[in-house]
């Protein structure tokens, strides 16, 4: 199904385009499958077969393609026909809001992953090394930048 958008001067694309990325998984080197990341809860798929891993290859898109904010659908109309009410500039997703506790959640999260690398990267150093000086010299350049 595809629609003509006139704000983007009658251009066609096509609705629910997400949907062609349903069963496909990232995978690394060796060609072992990699868990998809878990999606917050207050954030839930609308439209036709909606899943997690469609959602959140949804988000990651709309996240990479334009710099205008993500809110989700925010008419409650699209849930009783998509094709009709679908906000095309949008991923299908329930509009949600980001509160300032989920931000100070996620940043924690991030400076303990932060904090992990740092300590991979240093053990990694030291066994590759085998001298501990290496290691504080390696410490101390860390800390002056």
């Amino acid at each position: 199904m595809c629609r003509f958008d006139i704000n983007r001067g009658l251009s066609i694309f096509q609705l629910f385009w997400e949907k062609r990325l349903q069963g496909l998984s990232a995978s690394d080197v060796s060609e072992q499958i990699i868990k998809s990341m878990e999606l917050p809860k207050g954030l839930q798929g609308v439209g036709p077969g909606n899943n997690d891993d469609t959602l959140l290859s949804a988000v990651a898109s709309a996240l990479h393609t334009s710099s205008a904010p993500i809110t989700g659908q925010l008419s409650a109309a699209v849930e009783k026909n998509p094709a009709v009410w679908l906000n095309t500039s949008q991923p299908l997703c329930k509009a949600f809001i980001v509160t300032d506790e989920d931000i100070r959640k996620q940043e924690e999260r991030v400076h303990q992953v932060r904090k992990k690398l740092e300590e991979a990267l240093m053990a990694d150093i030291l066994s590759q090394t085998g001298d501990p000086a290496d290691l504080e010299e390696v410490e101390m350049d860390h800390e002056e930048a």
